[in-house]
């Protein structure tokens, strides 16, 4: 396994590594296609039938044939027989037109054969005799939903590694297709660290060692599921490197990807790397990211497996998140390019990076307003454990090394993630 013998790694490099050393998963399995939203395409979808698959009608009315008005008019209108047979929607009529007959339908019904327009019946009467009188001329075609029109057998109708969204399912369900192909989601199995951590949120009111509630663990579990892998919560572990490295081994068998949160830097208890390190299967590719917060993320695998070692305070956790497993997930689901959803807004205020981390990759949270027909970000900067910090921010802005100020009037991108961004936090003024 590759190691690198400067005390940081860059971002781009750190993941790079990590990419050689794992086996990036391309599970396949058959979902029902109403149960398919948001899941990857395997394959090209070809159409195997027309859509519609047969010539149908747009309105309420008589099926004719044109050929059979072409001189009608007020003051000669034609006068058709009404035929005894009629549509019944989702039944293909065996009726042949005859020459001089109406043909009743309804919308969506099919067209009877040798038929070739339909007339809406609002455009018609009905004589003394029972025939129908039509007074205009009608063109071939008119109000026919034609066989094929809205979708011709075999042409390609979704493409592969595409994500499926509802009008995909409602079109795979038109072309009769039950079952889809897709991707399988990416298992992500976290794992919280730290004697200090505790998941009963009520345990604090009776325990007077008042123990900190383990918030990272589901924020990180709900941010993995919203981007369409399968969180498993794996429990607060303490630090205790026999039960750590049950867990790592255990995950390693039943997930594609790891992550730790918490125990990344040198105290005494900070005890993930040593695990992992001692484990025969697995290693430490970076301990230390070039990364503003998040400076301790550590990067190591496991049987080819990714684990991503996570900061315990909240903003580091994110940054993590964002800059690995964000697009390890993307890449885990089937998706070849990795893409993030971003918004152009104007900065409203300067931001000068740390300088102790000028080279480093930054990443800055803002609030993002809309003004107008222009979108704002004002940029929110505060400890990294602070929780509340974060509250107040619905996007984050990636900085690369080489800058160190963003200046009041520069457009930046403010990335969106779902379950962190939402288009109703977006304050809108004026």
């Amino acid at each position: 396994m590759k190691k690198n013998s400067d005390p940081y790694f860059t971002v781009d490099k750190a993941f790079k590594i990590l990419l050689e050393n794992i086996t990036v998963p391309k599970n396949i399995e058959l979902v029902p296609v109403f149960e398919s939203l948001g899941r990857i395409l395997k394959d090209d979808v070809i159409a195997q039938e027309n859509i519609p698959t047969y010539d149908s009608s747009h309105m309420d009315g008589y099926a004719i044939r044109s050929s059979d008005v072409p001189n009608a008019s007020k003051q000669n209108p034609v006068l058709l027989k009404i035929s005894r047979s009629e549509s019944t929607l989702g039944i293909l009529p065996r009726h042949i037109l005859k020459k001089g007959e109406a043909y009743r339908i309804q919308t969506g019904g099919y067209m009877p054969l040798k038929s070739d327009a339909v007339i809406p019946i609002e455009n018609t009467k009905i004589n003394n005799n029972g025939l129908v009188e039509i007074d205009e001329p009608v063109e071939k075609t008119n109000f026919v939903y034609s066989t094929g029109s809205d979708i011709k057998k075999g042409k390609k109708v979704l493409c592969k590694e595409q994500a499926i969204r509802v009008q995909h399912m409602g079109l795979l369900a038109s072309l009769r297709i039950n079952k889809i192909s897709v991707f399988r989601k990416p298992l992500v199995s976290i794992i919280p660290t730290g004697n200090e951590l505790t998941d009963d949120v009520e345990e604090n009111k009776e325990n007077k060692e008042n123990k900190v509630i383990n918030t990272n663990g589901p924020i990180i579990s709900a941010l993995v599921s919203v981007l369409g892998g399968i969180s498993v919560n794996m429990g607060v572990t303490p630090d205790d490197v026999g039960i750590l490295k049950r867990k790592i081994n255990h995950a390693a068998k039943t997930s594609d990807l790891i992550i730790t949160i918490g125990g990344t830097s040198a105290g005494k208890q900070d005890i993930v790397k040593s695990t992992i390190d001692s484990m025969t299967s697995s290693g430490i590719i970076a301990h230390k990211i070039k990364l503003d917060r998040g400076r301790v993320t550590g990067l190591a695998v496991v049987n080819k497996k990714p684990i991503i070692i996570m900061p315990g305070p909240i903003q580091g956790s994110l940054n993590a998140f964002f800059v690995f497993t964000r697009p390890l997930i993307s890449l885990f689901s089937g998706q070849t390019t990795i893409s993030v959803f971003a918004i152009s807004a104007i900065i409203v205020e300067d931001w000068t990076c740390r300088k102790k981390f000028h080279d480093f990759r930054k990443i800055v949270y803002v609030h993002l307003m809309k003004l107008e027909d222009k979108f704002y970000a004002k940029p929110v900067m505060g400890e990294t454990q602070s929780i509340s910090l974060i509250v107040n921010t619905n996007g984050y802005v990636t900085v690369p090394e080489n800058v160190t100020n963003l200046f009041k009037g520069d457009v930046v991108q403010v990335n969106i993630l779902p379950g962190y961004s939402y288009v109703n936090d977006i304050q809108f003024t004026g």
